[in-house]
């Protein structure tokens, strides 16, 4: 079956992440990272990608990127070719280092921006010894707080200018987030929710059976119907559920998938990150900027 097309609008936004094959490492020591970073810069000057968030862990990476002109997929393509050549040569091995093509979700209002922002520097706290995001050293986020010189590739102003500056991006970034996420839940945002979990599912590869966004409507659905905060029916319409028989059926089995991998119900509290980071993104409404 051939691949459905990647979505590459110009002056698109994404937050792409890729994770080593078999959940194998990716960076093996400081100068696979460092060289990464150099590859970062060759996307840069040779696609004009721009870098707005990074986060370099173990097995897997996270990137909150810009493409002006497009270009997301050959400049995504040549930076993961480069990286596991250098990597094959350094450590003389050879084959695949990554699971295949990225992974990439559009990032599409402010707010989604922040969150994605948000999400990507704290996804350093899963490492063991790790306690706070600007504790670690393969992120932007130390660079974000002044700590470290900005690399030219790496684009600071867009996320400070929405987080209101330093000190608000940094509350941001290092809050719980809220369980009730919004006072008000609409369709979109339960959509939204679920392709945050598909993101969260496929970076930890929580799950090997069917599709990550399969699984993710499942654990969004039974987290929501067990949330007095959100409508049934707002859940209902944003998961294409069209009668009372379709919703009950459809909760049973979405209870059960959690019940039988309690896991991924674990996996919303991540999800959550994405849709509405506490602090400054909840408050945002405006689509202008990555409309």
């Amino acid at each position: 079956m051939a691949r459905s097309p990647r979505s590459d609008p110009e002056a698109g936004w994404h937050h792409v992440m890729n994770r080593g094959i078999n959940h194998r490492d990716v960076f093996f020591g400081d100068l696979d990272r460092l060289e990464f970073g150099s590859r970062l810069c060759d996307i840069h000057e040779r696609f004009g990608i721009q870098i707005h968030a990074y986060c370099l862990m173990d097995n897997h990476y996270h990137l909150l990127v810009h493409c002006p002109d497009g270009g997301l997929s050959p400049a995504m393509q040549r930076l993961g070719s480069l990286y596991t050549r250098h990597v094959n040569d350094r450590l003389g091995r050879d084959g695949a280092i990554f699971r295949g093509r990225f992974h990439s979700r559009i990032v599409d209002s402010d707010a989604h921006l922040l969150a994605a922002a948000r999400y990507i520097h704290r996804n350093a706290l899963d490492l063991p010894g790790v306690d706070s995001p600007d504790a670690y050293r393969w992120s932007s986020h130390r660079a974000y707080l002044g700590y470290r010189r900005r690399p030219r590739w790496l684009h600071l102003d867009v996320v400070l200018g929405l987080a209101g500056g330093v000190s608000p991006f940094a509350e941001m970034v290092g809050s719980e987030p809220a369980d009730g996420v919004r006072s008000a839940w609409a369709a979109d945002d339960v959509r939204r929710l679920v392709e945050a979990a598909a993101l969260v599912l496929s970076e930890r590869a929580a799950t090997s059976r069917g599709s990550s966004t399969s699984h993710a409507r499942s654990i969004v659905l039974a987290w929501a119907a067990d949330n007095a905060a959100i409508d049934d029916h707002v859940v209902a319409d944003a998961l294409g559920i069209t009668s009372s028989g379709a919703w009950n059926s459809a909760v049973c089995r979405a209870r059960a998938k959690a019940r039988k991998d309690p896991e991924l119900g674990h996996l919303v509290h991540h999800s959550l990150s994405l849709v509405a980071a506490p602090v400054v993104a909840r408050q945002l409404a405006s689509p202008t900027r990555c409309a």
